[in-house]
């Protein structure tokens, strides 16, 4: 053998170990949830999935458009923007466009066609693209935990919910690398991706708001330094290009977005109104599902008289702090329990290797001399978007869980694990090239592999 052709046979034997593991995990993640796979029934519907069917259904009409009177009309038509106020129009608009009028149960067929192609083609393309620029166990951990706690709790229902995690962790990697090199068409691809989340759930927003708030600090910081400091940054983050980011978001966003805010701005008078988020400032489920359906007419939110709509400032004034602590700390003790040994246990053994490792590398190796040995300019923006988005979904999910059965956390496992495990490439790469010790890079790799087996037997019994 000669010496050029033993790195082609390490990379094709490091592809087909890849290949083989992947496939492994795909089985073991079908074996663990076969009797939920396959299309539903309609007779076991849930009142959600009953909801989004019954959007799809009025959504066909919008594919015949009469252009006799008007030309802009019926094309707005045609985008998704029905809602009902509880579901969002786009997986509706997704299963109509599916619809070729054989019934409900080809539908339903096609619909979970649609939900594991997807989930397939997106999951296999994350893996790829992971193992061209990771470790191979990282790589194979992303895949793991986004499949294992991410997307196949998805495939249980014929719900919006395959869709949204593709779309939030689209858009939560067009914020970080927003955050990181802040381009233009990046902001356009954070609008976009943003926007196509919010028409799946409106649960994206407060992703959008952090990295708004993020990036618009780290402008401000920016035009600090320029005034302050002496010597300029090797930073691509550029604050002159963010206020125009802003307008291009806002239009991208606006432009996708756009034809659902009227449509709920004509039917409950405010063009982000949802009723779950009005529901969480009540205490019960009962309430909730009543209030519900009290509102579900057209119209009858707008009627109601200021006093009686539900919102922040009437709970506060309602509640003592206590009241709220004693809830925000119940439903924190509820999302534990629920998530801890579904994904929650390797996302904090992840959390603690990526603070290990900035530990090591800042202490337990010796100092930068050039700029490929330093960390990225803006890794402290970075941290700052990962841990505020995930501490506001968090604090939200820990708030509606008394009021709304909770399974919005699975979105945040795939990005999170993604973050994790980027974060720790990057500093063992910056380790190496300062001489790390052959031990800490072995220990990684251990590390990973044995988070690898223990995720698998666990989920193997």
């Amino acid at each position: 053998m000669t010496f050029s052709t033993h790195p082609r046979l390490l990379l094709l034997l490091r592809w087909l170990t890849f290949g083989c593991m992947a496939a492994g995990i795909l089985l073991l993640a079908h074996r663990g949830h076969h009797e939920g796979l396959g299309p539903r029934r309609e007779q076991d519907l849930s009142a959600l999935e009953m909801r989004h069917l019954a959007l799809a259904e009025a959504m066909r009409e919008d594919f015949t458009p009469d252009f006799t009177h008007s030309i802009s009309e019926p094309l707005k038509q045609m985008l998704p923007h029905r809602t009902d106020g509880v579901v969002q129009p786009l997986w509706g608009w997704v299963v109509a466009c599916l619809d070729v009028g054989e019934g409900r149960a080809d539908v339903l067929r096609r619909a979970f066609v649609f939900q594991f192609g997807l989930l397939l083609a997106f999951w296999l393309l994350l893996g790829i693209t992971c193992a061209r620029s990771f470790t191979l166990p990282a790589a194979l951990l992303v895949m793991q935990i986004s499949l294992f706690h991410g997307f196949m709790p998805t495939l249980a229902e014929m719900s919006s919910g395959t869709l949204y995690l593709v779309l939030f962790l689209l858009s939560w990697v067009a914020c970080v690398y927003a955050l990181q090199r802040n381009s233009l068409w990046i902001y356009g691809l954070v609008g976009a991706f943003t926007a196509l989340a919010y028409l799946t759930e409106a649960r994206v927003l407060p992703l959008l708001l952090v990295f708004v708030f993020i990036s618009t600090v780290r402008a401000l910081w920016g035009w600090l330094e320029a005034h302050w400091r002496s010597q300029p940054g090797i930073s691509q983050w550029l604050r002159k290009n963010h206020r125009f980011g802003l307008i291009v978001l806002a239009a991208s966003f606006g432009f996708i977005a756009g034809p659902r805010v009227v449509e709920s701005g004509e039917l409950f008078g405010q063009g982000f109104y949802h009723h779950l988020e009005a529901v969480r400032w009540l205490d019960e489920p009962s309430e909730a599902a009543a209030w519900i359906e009290r509102q579900s007419e057209p119209g009858s939110v707008k009627k109601l008289p200021l006093h009686e709509r539900l919102n922040a400032a009437r709970y506060l004034h309602e509640h003592s702090p206590a009241q709220i602590r004693q809830r925000l700390t119940d439903g924190l003790n509820t999302l534990w329990q629920q998530y801890a040994q579904d994904g929650g246990w390797p996302l904090a053994l992840l959390m603690l290797l990526v603070l290990s490792l900035a530990g090591l590398v800042c202490w337990a190796t010796p100092q930068a001399s050039h700029a490929g040995q330093r960390l990225h300019p803006e890794t402290s923006t970075t941290v700052l978007f990962i841990l505020g988005a995930s501490l506001v979904i968090i604090a939200i999910a820990a708030w509606d869980v008394r009021v709304l059965p909770q399974q919005d956390l699975h979105v945040l496992f795939p990005p999170l694990a993604l973050s994790f495990l980027w974060g720790s490439e990057s500093l063992i790469r910056r380790a190496r090239r300062r001489g790390a010790s052959r031990l800490i890079l072995g220990a990684y790799q251990a590390v990973l592999w044995a988070l690898i087996l223990s995720d698998l037997v666990a989920h193997s019994r």
